[in-house]
């Protein structure tokens, strides 16, 4: 499995998950009609936050989500896979123009603490990942300028 292939699989696991979006109010209430309710059943549902409710019925889904295994950890001990999942973040994340490249990366893959310091190496030893991650991580940094040169990013 790739990277993306991961992301894509997550994603679709995600948006199978009975949740609707509201930004407005107008939203909310479509949205609660759309599922047969008024506004006076709003005790029928429940926030995830940034603007997602769900039907307190479906809350069991949602929680065998959270609570399923996420495999990335577990991916993540392949280098090969490491080294792909680094670039495609770095190419994500403007992140040979942004002065916090480093963490905005390590931190798709576990949390790390900011410091101004701080390697993109020393938050994945933070993290307990091995050298053979962190050695993937510096593969990818190299793979990342040279693309960067080659294509005139910046």
């Amino acid at each position: 499995m790739t990277y993306t292939e991961y992301k894509s699989a997550r994603q679709g696991e995600f948006n199978a998950l009975p949740i609707f979006w509201a930004f407005s109010d107008e939203q909310f209430e479509e949205a609660m009609q759309e599922r047969g309710l008024t506004m006076n059943d709003t005790d029928k549902i429940f926030s995830i936050g940034a603007g997602g409710f769900a039907l307190k019925s479906d809350k069991d889904a949602f929680l065998a989500f959270l609570n399923n295994k996420d495999p990335l950890l577990e991916l993540m001990k392949d280098p090969a896979f490491a080294e792909s999942a680094f670039l495609y973040e770095m190419q994500n994340h403007e992140y040979g123009i942004n002065w916090q490249g480093d963490w905005d990366v390590c931190n798709c893959f576990g949390n790390c603490e900011y410091a101004v310091d701080k390697t993109g190496p020393d938050y994945l030893r933070e993290m307990g990942y091995d050298e053979n991650v962190v050695n993937a991580y510096t593969l990818a940094r190299r793979r990342y300028y040279k693309l960067a040169e080659e294509n005139e990013w910046f």
